[in-house]
């Protein structure tokens, strides 16, 4: 999530926030001519919140690679889709009303409270008893990173002449991009050492109590609101618009991830769960259509944009990068534990072919879109590499292909996540009205966070279901219970697994990789949709002076 790592700058009359003291910024004004912060200050101030970003980035997909050991823990395979997802869908709640109580608040505060916010979270996480209880660490941990992210991008902007803004906030984009793509490699290795995987929690306590004084100390105070009292801040926030769109996300998470699993999808509790969604959701589209029960200005969606056809296309654009993405970094480790009996920190090396490439390729494609200016060029190129490599490495996923073979073709695919990943930040901001631009950023991070939630939802059900419905057929007249079928889909430790040996296991692990082929369709299928979108987009030029970043 970023601004991406080529920004295009029109001219330099974006806001920037003028400092009154040293450790307050009030009435933020139009752009001054020098930073007014600097030395020691401005390098802690640097290094807390891009460190931030990483940690924000690092708790997006850290669970991918300690799946196995917090189900072996606990148990709950059919809550599987909310270990990964919980935290997404605290953070696509959050990412609207937050953005604007940054709007409407002194963002030191904002920030601080997030911050807090993410280290609850985290402590829950780490110290939780049951499965449950994880998953609410989880929601309440993406709430506060996503403020964290909103409140880094608030302050750079606040804070840097026109000059380097794009430099500094396409900083923000490295991190959080490298946080992701390494969280499955770190967590595995949490997983699989003494400290075991709840330290892949606590960790951020240890980060952030280290980082707490140049928050409190370092960090100024920006207050956006000057002059407006507390109530009429309040009541231009659509709290409305926020309660749908979050009720939206939960019950298709909640209606998902229950169907086939706890229910059945004929069961009545699954048919009014999806019914709920269904209501809930057409409510929120009318309720922004319409602007009801608040302003068209501060509708909590920027439903405007929606008659933008580059900003429909690009959201599309970013959610299906996405999900090609967290497909393939949740379930590539878990293919290795599978077939080769890996270690949750072996199967996390396995990933870094794709994780090497993907980061690679993402700060390259910056250089690329200021070479070319030509955007529809990333996307076509992004939706050629995932559909092919997608296809290929669905084809070839069996547990008798080589390792090699895998990691080749991880390397086709993560050129394509890569080069895509967080492009559609700065086009969306440039192909927009300038006074739009904060509009496209939201509701890019709306299609990225968003799409994290939707692709590990609809993923997780689709493996888990398909993978009992095989073992079923594999072990039927085995005397194994339906409890020792849904715990074999959680990993290697599986007792199932243990028990079974020879031909049997051959056939075990083979239903598993066949379900495993089906979650990795949503690859080239999101490709295919990458390709066709961008076919569909305007054969335009970016314009501006290029102000060429890493990611």
């Amino acid at each position: 999530m970023s601004t991406q790592s080529s920004v295009l700058v029109q001219s330099p009359g974006a806001e920037l926030a003028d400092t009154k003291a040293e450790n307050e910024l009030d009435d933020p004004k139009p752009d001054v001519k020098d930073r007014q912060i600097h030395g020691v200050r401005w390098v802690a101030i640097c290094i807390a919140l891009y460190t931030s970003c990483i940690l924000y980035g690092l708790d997006t997909t850290i669970v991918a690679d300690v799946q196995g050991s917090i189900i072996e823990r606990f148990g709950h395979i059919e809550q599987l889709a909310w270990v990964g997802a919980g935290f997404s869908l605290g953070s696509v709640c959050a990412i609207l009303p937050l953005g604007n109580l940054y709007n409407s608040f002194n963002i030191k505060w904002v920030f601080i409270t997030t911050v807090v916010l993410f280290e609850i979270g985290s402590a829950i996480c780490g110290a939780a008893p049951n499965m449950s209880t994880l998953i609410v660490g989880r929601v309440i941990a993406g709430v506060g990173g996503s403020g964290i992210y909103l409140g880094s991008l608030n302050y750079f902007l606040a804070m840097t002449t026109p000059e380097e803004r794009g430099f500094y906030m396409a900083l923000i984009g490295s991190c959080w991009g490298i946080g992701a793509i390494l969280g499955p490699v770190i967590g595995g290795a949490f997983a699989s050492s003494s400290a075991t995987w709840r330290w892949a929690f606590y960790i951020n306590l240890v980060i952030f109590a280290l980082s707490a004084p140049a928050y409190v100390f370092y960090l100024p105070s920006i207050h956006p609101s000057q002059g407006v009292s507390v109530r009429a801040r309040i009541a231009r926030l659509d709290l409305v618009g926020y309660l749908l769109g979050a009720g939206t996300y939960v019950t298709f998470l909640l209606a998902i991830s229950m169907a086939g699993g706890q229910w059945e999808w004929n069961d009545g509790r699954t048919i009014a769960t999806f019914v709920v969604f269904g209501v809930t959701l057409t409510a929120y589209i009318l309720q922004q259509a319409f602007a009801l029960f608040t302003t068209k200005a501060h509708r909590a969606f920027p439903a405007h944009l929606l008659r933008e056809r580059t900003q429909v296309l690009l959201y599309i654009e970013t959610a299906a990068g996405t999900t090609t993405l967290f497909v393939a970094m949740y379930f590539i480790p878990i293919y290795f534990q599978f077939t080769n009996g890996d270690s949750a920190l072996k199967a996390a090396v396995r990933l870094l072919p794709f994780v090497i490439v993907a980061i690679t390729v993402n700060l390259a494609s910056g250089y690329f879109l200021s070479a070319i200016k030509v955007y529809m060029l990333i996307f076509v190129t992004g939706g050629i590499f995932l559909t092919v490599g997608g296809a290929l490495l669905t084809t070839y996923l069996n547990p008798s292909t080589s390792a090699g073979t895998i990691y080749g073709l991880c390397v086709v695919t993560a050129i394509g996540s890569g080069i895509s990943m967080l492009a559609g930040y700065s086009i969306a901001s440039l192909t927009t009205k300038p006074e739009n631009a904060a509009a496209a950023l939201s509701m890019q991070n709306v299609s990225q966070i968003g799409g994290q939630v939707i692709a590990l939802a609809v993923a997780g059900q689709i493996f888990h279901s398909t993978a009992v419905r095989n073992l079923r057929s594999v072990l039927s007249g085995q005397n194994f219970s339906e409890q020792d079928i849904q715990s074999a889909v959680s990993g290697v430790q599986s007792k199932l697994l243990e028990q079974v040996h020879g031909p049997l296991r051959e056939e075990v692990i083979l239903a598993l990789v066949n379900a495993m082929q089906k979650v990795f369709v949503l690859i080239p299928v999101a490709g295919g949709v990458m390709l066709l979108t961008a076919l569909c987009m305007k054969r335009e030029r970016l314009f501006g002076v290029a102000v060429v970043a890493a990611a």
